[in-house]
């Protein structure tokens, strides 16, 4: 199997991730506090709001590349480890779901709830490794808890290790919101958001 595992993976994710965060506030800060040269053949002509309105504008075109290059960085990130989720996803998927014997597997898929569990039965009783597998993933498919989890507490330990992680793994639909949060994380900020408030308490 694929060697990290899932909270191997989170954990070294949400680390960069925060890297790559906290980077952007800083720097947004820095540029937000930064003097910025007004420059021009007409410079000297401009009123003191006009040079002000420049310089909110050249702080937001200087963010606005910032973000946009931690927005890159980001989103190259989040499809890495999107990538080494679904490795490891399938590594597992394997570990825990294969079964080899398809005549196996086709038995237990059209047995009722009740044979199934004969099924589990038989398997524990002869140490038919395949017949107790095929049982359980057509348990597991239909939701039947009493023999997955019977299953599970007599499969080896790497098996029930594997299942726990398989089941700690993030959907798709979570891995695509975090593409989707680029935007949200990272956005172009504008003239406006470097511009003193007054007023405030």
């Amino acid at each position: 199997m694929t060697k990290r595992t899932i909270w191997e993976i989170e954990e070294s994710y949400a680390e960069r991730a925060t890297e790559l965060l906290r980077g952007w506030y800083e720097r947004r800060g820095e540029i937000a506090r930064a003097q910025e040269a007004i420059g021009g053949a007409h410079a000297d002509l401009l009123t003191g709001a006009q040079r002000a309105e420049a310089a909110y504008q050249q702080k937001a075109e200087r963010a606005s590349a910032e973000a946009e290059r931690r927005r890159r960085e980001y989103l190259e990130l989040t499809e890495g480890r999107n990538a080494a989720v679904r490795a490891r996803v399938r590594s597992l998927r394997n570990e825990v779901y294969a079964v080899d014997n398809a005549d196996v597997l086709s038995r237990a898929a059209l047995a009722t709830d009740a044979q199934l569990g004969a099924m589990l039965e038989l398997a524990a009783t002869t140490g038919n490794v395949e017949l107790g597998k095929a049982a359980f993933v057509a348990a597991e498919q239909r939701q039947l808890g009493e023999i997955t989890s019977r299953y599970l507490s007599t499969a080896p330990a790497a098996t029930r290790e594997a299942y726990e992680e398989l089941k700690a793994a993030p959907s798709e639909e979570a891995m695509e919101r975090k593409l989707a949060d680029a935007d949200k994380f990272f956005p172009a900020p504008s003239p406006a958001d470097f511009a003193p408030t007054f007023g405030a308490a």
